[in-house]
């Protein structure tokens, strides 16, 4: 007959401390989170080509979700995946009985337009002085004559 070991025991006779244990645990449930998610991408019936393909991502991101490494792929890329299987993500922190949303998919659009703006106006910057569109205000300045008080143009300056 086999001996009952109760919790304790097995955790002193592995060496387990409270934080590895916790840590065990946390890697134990992102990986149950990730297999969920590639059951609900089978349901949709695509393989994780084709999830990849359709998120425009590698098809190692599609993998590493559905391993529960979490933790290594971006918030956004997350959200696309979860939103191509017809989810939300939202996002919540938890700090002892308190639980507050952080971060929910209308945010995350949010920054990545606001994202999307910065890096047009960036490209903008880094194009060459004559490639850049005038605006109809410097165009308007440049062509309007300056008149004086006497109703008599003045002198244009040069540039």
């Amino acid at each position: 007959m086999s001996k009952f070991v109760s919790f304790e025991e097995l955790t002193k006779s592995w060496n387990l401390d409270e934080k590895k244990l916790r840590k065990g645990v946390q890697q134990l449930l992102a990986l149950v989170d990730g297999v969920k998610l590639a059951e609900l991408r089978q349901v949709k019936r695509l393989t994780q080509s084709q999830m990849a393909k359709k998120l425009k991502i590698d098809q190692s991101n599609v993998s590493r979700i559905e391993r529960g490494r979490f933790d290594s792929i971006e918030i956004r890329t997350l959200r696309k995946y979860i939103e191509a299987l017809g989810g939300e993500l939202e996002i919540r922190v938890k700090i002892d009985d308190v639980s507050q949303r952080l971060i929910d998919s209308e945010y995350e659009k949010k920054m990545e337009r606001k994202f999307a703006r910065k890096e047009a106006l960036r490209v903008k910057k880094k194009m060459p002085a004559k490639a850049r569109p005038r605006t109809k205000s410097v165009a308007k300045r440049r062509t309007s004559k300056r008149v004086s008080t006497r109703g008599i143009p003045s002198r244009r300056r040069s540039r």
